[in-house]
């Protein structure tokens, strides 16, 4: 099951975690040690991770981490690669991932300058905590920190140009565009950074605005296809959808957007450098962005669901009688029964298609 697959990973790669950092902490206590542990360890992490997910070893479900892989390399080379609901899965999550990205970075680019330090004979050791802090300004004002933050956001660019190449649908352009917002954000952050200033910070601030709005708008309207226009009110009148599956109370819905929208703004902050992020600090923020994004693909599954597979469903079964589904009446068929109607074979999922599908509207994009 997935949720197994899910969970004898997180096992694995926590056993992993723990036993470099017990590494670690036994041989902080060794005295006289001159190969910097917490320095190596870091890096030996990195190392192994990427070993146990990459190396084409047969156990820790093989099949799952090369089609991960596989989704990963033609995200990269996005404009000569397909494009699939997984791909972009993948690249999204990535898009969360881009401070993780900026600190390998970090972490390499600081573990170099640190060992490339003539040694001085005679002078006293220099603890790595000390050189770290000597080493960072350099490190985070170097050009690869900003490259490899915006690189996610690169790659679901290019994904969506190539969506808009092959099927000229004009909201891909527009979801291009979205991301697109990320690139002053990243920019100006690096250069309030650089090149402190009031009219920097506050450009940075208005950037901020400017992408967690797109962003959270084109979430609501279009990944998630929570929200319609209802032309028999007015042009302007907006009312939610009347297929869920996760909740059948819409304040779930409701709440679990604007805790969207607030974190958001948050992780916007965090990452780009207008929120003191070291230690337990930017463990928090990424522990809410890992909620956020696990809030946000539950929602954007949902609605592919809603507006691809059931449709499918209901096609399938059109030819069917509506009015006899073994007596019962299809307009008392709520949507949450569609899958149960599904089971009970043709006649369910005729009436129950039917009746659940009714207001859906165009494809969603990619």
């Amino acid at each position: 099951k997935p949720s197994l697959m899910a969970v004898s990973c997180a096992l694995v790669l926590t056993n992993i975690f723990l036993s470099v950092h017990l590494v670690h902490l036994l041989a902080s206590e060794v005295p006289g040690l001159t190969w910097r542990p917490w320095l190596t360890t870091n890096v030996l992490l990195h190392a192994v991770l990427a070993l146990v997910i990459a190396a084409p070893h047969k156990w820790l479900h093989a099949d799952a981490r090369t089609s991960l892989l596989r989704a990963a390399w033609d995200s990269l080379i996005a404009p000569f690669a397909p494009v699939s609901f997984w791909h972009v899965i993948v690249a999204d999550y990535a898009t969360s991932l881009a401070k993780a990205f900026a600190d390998v970075q970090l972490l390499f680019c600081e573990a170099h300058a640190i060992a490339s330090l003539p040694e001085q004979p005679g002078a006293p050791y220099t603890r790595t905590t000390v050189l770290w802090e000597q080493m960072h300004p350099a490190c985070v004002d170097s050009p690869f920190n900003p490259a490899l933050l915006a690189l996610p956001f690169w790659v679901r660019l290019c994904q969506c140009l190539h969506v808009y190449a092959h099927t000229k649908e004009q909201k891909n352009l527009w979801n291009a565009l979205k991301y697109s917002t990320a690139f002053p954000l990243i920019y100006l952050g690096w250069h309030r950074r650089v090149y402190p200033s009031p009219f920097a910070s506050r450009l940075f601030v208005l950037a901020a605005v400017l992408n967690s709005s797109y962003t959270f708008v084109w979430d609501v309207l279009m990944d998630w296809g929570m929200l319609r226009w209802d032309k028999e009110r007015s042009c302007w009148s907006l009312t939610m959808r009347e297929q869920t599956i996760i909740s059948a109370r819409k304040a779930t819905y409701a709440l679990l957007a604007a805790f969207n929208l607030s974190l958001r703004f948050l992780w916007a902050m965090a990452v780009f450098g207008a929120v003191p992020t070291r230690g337990h600090g930017m463990f928090f923020f990424e522990a809410m962005e890992i909620a956020r994004r696990t809030v946000w693909a539950a929602f954007r599954i949902e609605w592919e669901y809603v507006a691809k597979v059931l449709p499918k469903a209901s096609a399938t079964y059109a030819a069917v009688d509506k009015d006899s589904i073994d007596g019962e009446d299809a307009s008392l068929l709520p949507v949450h029964d569609v899958e149960r109607a599904l089971d009970r074979g043709p006649k369910g999922a005729a009436t129950a298609g039917a009746r659940a599908l009714r207001p859906l509207g165009t494809d969603v994009d990619l």
